[in-house]
């Protein structure tokens, strides 16, 4: 299992013994996990199963789950903020303006084919 990621909310509509924490961890099989109550302790919570589950029934959910577990787990080790999904496909956007004549595929950078006309 791995380490949670804890995070208090600062709602402030909240009277204080009414605030949640969530807790997100994996667990043993891959499946995120996220538990909730003030003191991160609770009987109750959801699993997001990563085969099958949420990810056919809300594909995309457990991708969101570990961005958010990685940007807790850095915050709590006073680490920079990883980078978003967004920042991500920036820096291929921009790569692959940069470089029209490769392609990028399983891992393998390749010269595209010169293309007769």
């Amino acid at each position: 299992m791995s380490e949670s990621a804890v995070y208090l909310t600062d709602d402030r509509d909240l009277p204080h013994n009414e605030l949640r924490t969530l807790v997100i961890f994996q667990g043993g099989n891959g499946d995120w996990v996220e538990v909730a109550n003030r003191h991160g302790r609770a009987t109750e919570g959801v699993r997001l199963c990563t085969s099958g589950g949420a990810s056919s029934h809300a594909p995309g959910l457990t991708v969101a789950i570990a961005g958010a577990y990685r940007a807790i787990r850095a915050a709590q080790r006073g680490d920079p903020q990883p980078p978003s999904q967004l920042d991500l496909e920036e820096e291929v956007a921009a790569w692959r303006a940069k470089y029209p004549q490769h392609h990028f595929e399983f891992g393998t950078i390749t010269r595209k084919p010169i293309e007769s006309t």
